[in-house]
């Protein structure tokens, strides 16, 4: 079909709306929204019945490293539901192995030593055993530890002299030997092993996760890996244009290649509707016994996003690292900032962005609200690790985890990302755990800090704007007419489901511009 099909639905439910609705998208864009018995004579390509059925914008995940998930969709699955064991853990090794031409990678991802009947983490010498002829790498579920066997240890130079890199820790046993354990180093060795995936077999992954993402109904991510850098950008620039990923994406430059991207002209909002600039991303970690960057050079790097036109998102977990980020960002926003940025924060309400923020605290959400920061939480954590926090945080902090409630009456800018691949990206578990604060066992975790379901699917909507700005209490996504079709059909009315349904939900029919992207 040459051109944008013209598209009516028809008995759809819209959140916030009574009564049998129809939407008519013409030109790749919302033409009419209303009643159906008031809808006006149309004649349409297709017209599809909802059935009533809930009709939506499409979603959005807010915090994805989408190269990552592409890639751990070919990675053993070794999470709690596949391994429950280290020589588990092994065997699934082993089994990857056995396919694996001798020499190439072999990786594993999901492991968490919480749900290990041993208690302890694999090192190299469990993951030599399972597979002495291939480097092999498992990575930790939370995305922040590392555990590489002795072939893949050598691979990327690390030897019982190989000092602790600035950002990471390499651990050792009582005769300075590496026990193959490495934490915040997934970067680093990214660096040192290389890619020996195919081409066709890196774009078959990106075409399956575009997949997977549309099926749940999200049109739009933003990639917040800190290593990205020119060439990924480009990289995903081209798979879109070869149709194998469909999503439109935010991309959040890694802070150390901002200069890369200003020596082209670029700031946060360059590019298009299809690919476009974000924050600049920084992590913020103690896991080397303090913050790092330290205070003095967080507030350098955040100075230098700044000049060159760019608010950042910063990754911190812990409340110290929050509360010294947020010091620093707002004494950032208080010197004067690029013009590029500036007009960016008037016309858009764009602000700086805290990642993940698990421990907000009391004293967190005061400094929040006096920094004007934004915030993108997870809640599908709750759901996939609900049962470690009881049992390994201190029990003053549960309260204070991802306190969706709290945040919100505060009057912080909410929105939501699944860290995929650290975990999944299907945004209906992110919003049954949001509304609930269950996890997979069904245990719920101060239900009290549990949002509504309107309010839930405004932190996964795509407010189109520069980086999506976040929701605050009471915000709730529509259809207005004039916008551009990202849209999503469900299978079910979600404002009727029960909350455990939600874990089941799919959509029918999704629409990116206007076109069909996906139908299941």
């Amino acid at each position: 079909m040459i051109g944008f099909p013209t598209i009516l639905f028809r008995g759809a439910h819209l959140l916030g709306r009574w009564g049998d609705q129809a939407v008519l998208v013409r030109d790749g864009v919302v033409a009419w929204v209303g009643r159906d018995a008031d809808l006006p004579t149309a004649k349409a390509d297709r017209t599809v019945d909802c059935g009533g059925a809930t009709l939506l914008p499409g979603l959005h995940d807010a915090h994805i490293h989408l190269l990552a998930y592409a890639a751990s969709l070919r990675d053993a699955a070794c999470g709690p539901s596949s391994a429950k064991t280290i020589g588990d853990i092994g065997r699934l090794i082993a089994e990857r192995s056995a396919r694996t031409p001798p020499g190439r990678w072999v990786r594993g991802r999901g492991y968490d030593e919480f749900s290990l009947a041993e208690g302890r983490r694999p090192d190299r010498r469990d993951l030599d055993a399972a597979a002495p002829g291939h480097p092999v790498r498992l990575d930790h579920r939370s995305g922040h530890a590392t555990v590489l066997n002795s072939l893949a240890l050598a691979r990327v130079g690390i030897g019982p002299d190989t000092p602790d890199p600035v950002e990471g820790v390499i651990e050792r046993d009582a005769f300075g030997e590496p026990t193959g354990v490495l934490y915040e180093m997934g970067g680093w060795v990214s660096q040192r092993a290389g890619d020996d995936h195919t081409p066709q077999e890196q774009r078959d992954a990106i075409a399956e996760a575009s997949a997977n993402l549309l099926g749940w109904g999200i049109t739009s991510i933003t990639d917040a890996t800190p290593e990205n850098d020119p060439a990924r950008r480009e990289a995903l620039r081209q798979y879109q244009a070869e149709g194998l990923l469909k999503q439109r994406v935010t991309f959040m430059p890694g802070i150390h290649h901002l200069e890369a991207f200003a020596a082209q002209g670029m700031t946060c909002g360059s590019g298009d509707a299809t690919l476009r600039l974000g924050h600049a991303k920084v992590m913020a970690t103690l896991t080397t016994g303090g913050l790092h960057p330290s205070e003095p050079e967080l507030r350098d790097l955040v100075a230098a996003a700044h000049r060159l036109g760019f608010p950042v998102a910063v990754h911190a977990v812990e409340e110290e690292a929050i509360l010294a980020v947020l010091a620093v960002v707002q004494e950032g926003q208080t010197q004067d900032l690029s013009p590029g940025f500036g007009d960016l924060r008037s016309r858009f309400g764009l602000s700086d962005r805290l990642e993940h923020c698990s421990e907000a605290t009391s004293a967190v959400l005061s400094a929040l609200k006096a920094a004007g920061v934004a915030v993108c939480a997870n809640p599908t954590f709750l759901y996939e690790s609900g049962a470690r926090y009881r049992a390994t945080v201190p029990p003053e902090t549960l309260p204070w985890l991802y306190p969706l409630r709290s945040l919100l009456d505060a009057g912080v800018p909410l929105l939501a990302g699944s860290d995929a691949p650290v975990a999944s990206p299907n945004p209906w578990q992110g919003m049954y755990a949001a509304l609930t604060r269950r996890d997979a066992g069904g245990q719920a975790l101060h239900p009290e800090q549990g949002v509504s379901l309107e309010q839930a699917l405004g932190m996964y909507a795509d407010m189109r704007t520069y980086g999506h700005t976040g929701i605050r209490a009471g915000d709730m996504a529509g259809i207005p007419a004039g916008d551009v079709a990202d849209l999503a059909l469900l299978d079910r009315d979600v404002a009727q489901a029960e909350a455990e349904a939600l874990l089941s939900v799919r959509a029918r029919v999704v629409l990116v511009g206007g076109e069909v992207a996906w139908e299941g």
